[in-house]
């Protein structure tokens, strides 16, 4: 498995990705209603947000998009027919390490709030804490960067 930084040409491959996952699962046109279209992934590719892809044998097996003024891991997704071989801990792994390089502190993302869906627990396995702050649906996990301690605030 290579994680690479994504391409315009990767766009398509996205996509598709996103439209196979099988929870939080959005049809392309849910996801245009939200501003998630072809042309906005590829001006994100351009506007400096964090963008992989994880390729197995030439394929795109998943992708994780993380936004630095934010400081937000905004999208982690794997293509079904690739679960369970860590594609999901490599993206997330990549983006978070990207995150803290930008100075972020703290870092956060959102998933639906249904406590039967997977990532709850793959967030919590990867040392994100849930704050409960939940809104429309989705409810916020947080992680501080781990090279932080009480000396660098002077305690």
């Amino acid at each position: 498995m290579k994680i690479r930084k994504a391409r315009a040409s990767d766009v398509s491959a996205i996509f598709a990705i996103r439209s196979r996952v099988r929870e939080n699962h959005l049809s392309a046109d849910q996801l245009a209603e939200r501003g998630i279209t072809k042309t906005a992934f590829g001006k994100w590719i351009t506007d400096g947000y964090g963008i992989w892809v994880a390729d197995i044998d030439g394929a795109a097996a998943g992708f994780a998009i993380a936004i630095p003024k934010e400081a937000t891991l905004w999208a982690l997704f794997v293509d079904p027919d690739f679960e369970g071989r860590g594609v999901g801990a490599a993206l997330l792994r990549v983006a978070e390490e990207w995150l803290f390089a930008q100075g972020c502190d703290d870092i956060s993302l959102t998933t639906e709030a249904d406590p039967k869906i997977r990532a709850h627990g793959f967030y919590e396995s990867h040392g994100w804490h849930c704050t409960g702050d939940a809104d429309k649906g989705q409810i916020e996990y947080v992680k501080s960067n781990p090279t932080l301690s009480l000396f660098d605030f002077g305690a």
